[in-house]
């Protein structure tokens, strides 16, 4: 484990040994999942051999004032230590995403945490530090404070240089879910980036329901970086249709020191120049609705609409689709669906079929294929008019899973993905890939 990693363990575990144990049986709960993949070419490029772990667990009256410890981490072994273009660059690299102990109603109401804790009722603030929560209204509204060091966001490590500190509250009633925060980043001792955050869930009517998640960033703004909103509703006189509006507005953070952008913005996504970010603002709105034909069958529609600013193109979103819960009597699920996606600089369709049934309690088999075909359009582009792109990938693949017990499950995926058509390499043959994943988890 990292220094960083020890350190938040060593943090957890002292302050879960303060304080008298009761006598009385510790709540543990929980995830562990192990992951193993191997995946091979038929173009003799380096095969790949990755093992994941994830951690999800929580224990609970550790004393007598029901002191509980969190845990949610990742780790990652590239066992070939294999670097090329399916996977990308990997590292064994340790990720804490949270560890934490939380003491409920230190006093009176109030809620003490510490540790590496991520905050989602202040928009997923993250913070090394300290989270003091009061409750009030029997439990149904609190305000929160938080504060401490900023953890890395690329490799998760403890940052002395960079800090955060917020300040948040939550709402909540019958038919209502809201929360409303302030966040401050500092970076090198100056404000590096601020926003406010709000969440709304609401049932307006039977059937209605809305919500929205918003980020406004005020560095030079304020700015709307992130914005998602969606209506659903389901009429009572036609409970087998359901109707849903979502628009959304996902942006680029806006910091102070800018520099910043290169540790969160993939290269294709933003044009760099020096220090320097080129505006990058996606709006998308999408319409979609469902109608159940009968008990099990369900047709379903959506077309959708995305603008992107760094070039000012528009791009075009169409998805059909069919599925059924109870095929033919037998239990077996089953999702057909094609999507027709005018991209900003390219043309794709493709088809999909999901299929999935149980052998009794203990075992299921699940299958699956997809058939994808997209071509570049863009030659009026330099690269347009170098390459013309385009590509046909089908993909077929199968689960075989067995839920041994309620908290032991194991899973075996295999997939195999031929790219065909790769006329951007003029004269690359076909290619097929061969990926096998095994997967066990165990829920305590």
């Amino acid at each position: 484990m990292s220094k960083a990693g020890t350190a938040l363990l060593g943090v957890a575990l002292a302050a879960a040994a303060a304080g008298p144990a009761r006598a009385r049986e510790i709540d543990l709960g929980g995830r562990v999942a192990l992951r193993g993949l191997y995946s091979a070419d038929d173009a003799g490029n380096p095969a790949v051999g990755i093992l994941f772990l994830d951690t999800d667990a929580r224990a609970e009256r550790l004393t007598d004032g029901d002191l509980r410890l969190v845990l949610d981490a990742g780790f990652v072994l590239d066992a070939t230590d294999a670097r090329e273009r399916r996977f990308g660059e990997t590292e064994s690299l340790d990720q804490v995403r949270q560890l934490y102990v939380e003491q409920p109603g230190l006093v009176g109401a109030l809620d003490v945490a510490v540790g590496r804790r991520l905050i989602r009722e202040a928009g997923n603030a993250w913070v090394d530090g300290l989270d003091a929560e009061l409750w009030f209204d029997e439990g149904r509204s609190s305000v929160g404070l938080y504060g401490g060091l900023a953890p890395d966001r690329v490799d998760y490590a403890l940052k002395t240089e960079q800090q955060a500190t917020g300040l948040y509250g939550t709402f909540h009633r019958e038919g209502l879910d809201a929360s409303l925060a302030y966040n401050a980043q500092i970076r090198s001792g100056a404000l590096d980036r601020h926003f406010v955050f709000n969440r709304v869930h609401a049932r307006l009517a039977e059937g209605l329901f809305v919500a929205s998640y918003l980020l406004v960033d005020l560095v030079g703004g304020p700015n709307i970086t992130t914005l998602l909103g969606s209506v659903d509703y389901t009429p009572s006189a036609a409970p087998a249709l359901n109707v849903a509006l979502n628009v959304s507005r996902y942006s680029v953070e806006r910091y102070r020191d800018q520099t910043v952008y290169r540790n969160i913005v993939e290269p294709n996504q933003a044009l760099v120049l020096g220090d320097e970010v080129v505006e990058l603002v996606y709006d998308r709105a999408r319409l979609s609705g469902s109608l159940r034909v009968g008990r099990s069958l369900y047709h379903y529609q959506s077309i959708e609409y995305k603008h992107r600013s760094q070039d000012g193109l528009d791009a075009w979103l169409y998805t059909i689709g069919l599925r059924d819960d109870d095929l033919l009597r037998w239990g077996t699920r089953a999702d057909l669906r094609t999507s027709f996606k005018n991209n900003f600089q390219s043309d794709s369709y493709l088809v999909a079929l999901d299929v999935e049934h149980d052998l009794g309690a203990a075992w299921w088999l699940a299958g699956r294929a997809t058939w994808f075909s997209g071509r570049t359009v863009g030659r009026a582009t330099e690269r347009g008019r170098t390459f013309d792109e385009a590509q046909t990938i089908l993909l077929v693949g199968g689960t075989v899973g067995w839920r041994a017990t309620r908290s032991h499950r194991f899973d075996l995926d295999y997939d195999g993905v031929l790219e065909a058509e790769l006329q951007d390499a003029r004269n690359q043959e076909d290619l097929f890939i061969h990926t096998m994943m095994g997967r066990y988890s165990w829920l305590f």
